[in-house]
């Protein structure tokens, strides 16, 4: 790997680590175009492109949600009870999107990708102005498991952290406030990204036509710059986060999004 591809993967990871700090997401909306390319670029071959990309972001993801729930913890905004149901809820569900997504060409992985951000951007752009006055969020069990089921399944089939799903559910349906959605969606993403890299390793064992350096779909030595450069901008997104108002933050978040998925349907 040579410098310039080095200082690439840090600035990626820089780019994602600030708005998965940011936005409460992985990070992988953003690193999963760039790694596609990347891998492109680099000769992988296109049959494995899409899957080690989706892999290698997981990886990633999990350092980035680490940085930036330790952050939104500090400032008050995690919920443990949400995090132990969905988290062990998606690992399931995590397990069985990696199953089906290597079954999958890359372009329907792509499809799906740009598919599920879209989704999650109208909805937050139609939810109407909410009252000052927060209700209390719903912290029933069985909202939460069926949420971590689908954010799991979601996250390996568009290898993201799950963020971009959860948080619209959790703020919509669930009534959490949004800055709370946010920290607890990170949080839960930690568990939700490991589950579905190694869901990502074990389908892709021992495939011929992966590069050095791969664990499955995971390319962990491309990854190591990227985590460098995700780890302290994580911090620094999610900082800056705490001090945006609500309202604002999810109107930036919902553009964003929408942004990212016109780009991936025409990739």
């Amino acid at each position: 790997m040579d410098f310039l591809s080095v200082l690439l993967l840090f600035g990626a990871g820089c780019l994602a680590g600030f708005l998965a700090g940011f936005f409460g997401v992985g990070g992988g909306i953003i690193l999963v175009p760039i790694l596609i390319a990347y891998f492109q670029a680099h000769g992988v071959s296109s049959l494995i492109g899409t899957h080690l990309a989706f892999g290698t972001s997981l990886l990633v993801v999990i350092f980035a949600s680490l940085a930036s729930s330790y952050r939104y913890w500090h400032d008050g905004h995690v919920l443990w009870k949400p995090v132990v149901l969905m988290g062990v809820a998606s690992v399931a569900g995590a397990l069985v999107g990696s199953g089906v997504a290597a079954g999958l060409e890359g372009s329907s992985l792509r499809k799906i990708f740009a598919g599920v951000v879209l989704l999650a951007s109208l909805r937050l752009l139609n939810e109407p102005r909410r009252s000052t006055k927060e209700a209390a969020p719903n912290l029933g069990a069985a909202g939460l498991i069926v949420t971590g089921l689908i954010v799991g399944v979601i996250s390996s089939l568009a290898g993201v952290g799950g963020g971009l799903f959860s948080i619209p559910i959790m703020y919509t349906v669930l009534h959490f406030p949004l800055k709370k959605a946010l920290g607890t969606s990170s949080a839960t993403i930690v568990i939700t990204a490991t589950a579905a890299a190694a869901g990502y390793i074990m389908r892709g064992w021992g495939n011929i036509l992966l590069p050095p350096g791969t664990l499955g779909f995971v390319d962990y030595i491309h990854a190591i710059p990227v985590i460098v450069g995700t780890i302290p901008f994580s911090t620094l997104g999610a900082t800056m986060a705490n001090r945006t108002k609500p309202e604002s933050l999810k109107k930036i978040y919902a553009v964003f999004l929408l942004v990212i998925a016109v780009r991936m349907f025409f990739f």
